[in-house]
């Protein structure tokens, strides 16, 4: 299942980050945060999947592939 918000549930996360919006990153705070998609290159740490949120299909891939390797 994938959802949208549910910022403090324990789960598996990806951190949509758009820098020009000036909110801070939730990732230094949230352990459950494994990628980061983000519309600027910045430098996440090495841990964190980087993705490009102008990229869709990217990201989608991305997800499909993460989901068959949970299995």
């Amino acid at each position: 299942m994938l959802v949208e918000g549910f910022r403090d549930a324990p789960i598996p996360k990806i951190e949509i980050h758009r820098p020009s919006h000036g909110k801070p990153l939730l990732y230094p705070h949230d352990q459950h945060i494994f990628a980061m998609a983000s519309d600027e290159a910045q430098a996440f740490p090495e841990h964190l999947v980087k993705l490009d949120l102008n990229q869709p299909q990217q990201i989608s891939c991305f997800i499909l592939s993460w989901l068959k390797n949970a299995q």
